[in-house]
């Protein structure tokens, strides 16, 4: 048994985090003894609200593109250049904040005993719409990982962030909450779903039909599993420090969709046709992203498609999901 406990070196990559930043690192600051912060050209404060805290060692990752492999790689190896002691890596983003109770459980003591090489499995129940519900899925999630220096092979965009080594001991926590905040602003996580669109068209992952089908327009978030109660322990110990565990900023406009911009502009809108952002009116964001002065944003202006494109796309997909498998493999090798 280790006599030594390890250092919990938590690895973030933010780009634009404002709004939940100062609660993100308020929280994490309690029980991590380091906070690596990869920002890759936040120009909404982020990095001033990183210096305030002590615990955070905030490095740059200049990257123009979307890449979660070298920030994944860019932050992994920071921690092991910066923290020689034995550690365990707890890969979040900003929008992932430990429960209240997570420090006083049972397996918060057999997470720091747990041996070099163990993958670390939680749970990551989705506020929604407000902090005082949830959807809940049960599924464990590997976020960290007791650190051996094991090789990590990412994925340029949904890839796991720890090293997944095949040796590895798997350890599932149960009763550790990783409060996930993302789908307490729906109009933002609709925003991403089609920055989400555009990167992996340009990427060339699958095709239209099944990015249609991944990022629907349409999202029925109860399919990630049933509304219940966030229970009041998940926030007690924190809002008891000051830490303001419930508001949820919004706004008018996002960075995601200022993203797909620049994809218009470099690519040209007319690439991203067949993709399902079309119902957002993205001229009218453009002239606010010009108004402000944001970079690489398209001259022209961009047209709305007509419904009955969009009509004749929906039917063919409709027909698609209907057909078989193996017509559908057909179809994919045309």
């Amino acid at each position: 048994m280790n006599t030594q406990l390890p250092k919990i070196v938590v690895i973030t990559p933010v780009k634009n985090e404002a709004w939940i930043l100062d609660r993100f690192l308020s929280v994490t600051s309690q029980f991590a003894d380091y906070i690596i912060i990869a920002d890759q050209n936040s120009n909404d404060g982020s990095q001033s609200i990183c210096k305030k805290y002590p615990k955070v060692i905030l490095i740059e990752n200049k990257s123009e593109q979307f890449n979660e492999a070298d920030r994944q790689l860019l932050l992994i190896q920071t921690a092991r250049d910066l923290v020689q002691e034995p550690k365990i890596l707890l890969a979040l983003d900003a929008d992932e904040i430990l429960a209240a109770n997570a420090t006083k459980t049972a397996s918060w003591q057999k997470m720091l005993q747990a041996k070099p090489g163990t993958i670390l499995f939680f749970e990551k129940p989705d506020l929604f719409v407000t902090t005082h519900q949830c959807l809940r899925t049960g599924i464990l999630t590997p976020l960290g990982y007791v650190d051996d220096g094991a090789e990590h092979q990412p994925q340029k965009i949904h890839s796991i962030r720890i090293p997944m080594p095949e040796y590895a001991t798997r350890l599932h926590i149960h009763d550790i909450k990783i409060l996930h905040y993302a789908i307490t602003r729906l109009d933002a996580h609709a925003s991403k779903l089609r920055m989400y669109t555009v990167v992996e068209n340009v990427l060339g992952v699958g095709n239209a039909i099944g990015r249609r089908n991944r990022y629907s327009s349409k999202q029925n978030y109860l399919r990630l599993g049933k509304v219940e109660t966030a229970p009041d322990e998940w926030f007690t110990n924190w809002e008891e420090l000051g830490i303001d565990m419930h508001t949820i900023i919004k706004q008018k406009y996002y960075y995601y969709d200022f993203e797909v911009l620049r994809h218009f502009h470099k690519y040209g809108w007319r690439r991203f046709w067949m993709e399902d952002i079309w119902k957002y009116d993205w001229e009218v964001c453009r002239q606010y992203a010009k108004s402000q002065g944001i970079s690489d944003i398209p001259d022209y202006k961009i047209p709305k498609p007509g419904k009955f494109p969009d009509f004749l796309i929906s039917t063919f997909i409709q027909m698609y999901n209907y057909l078989g498998s193996g017509v559908k493999q057909l179809i994919n090798r045309a």
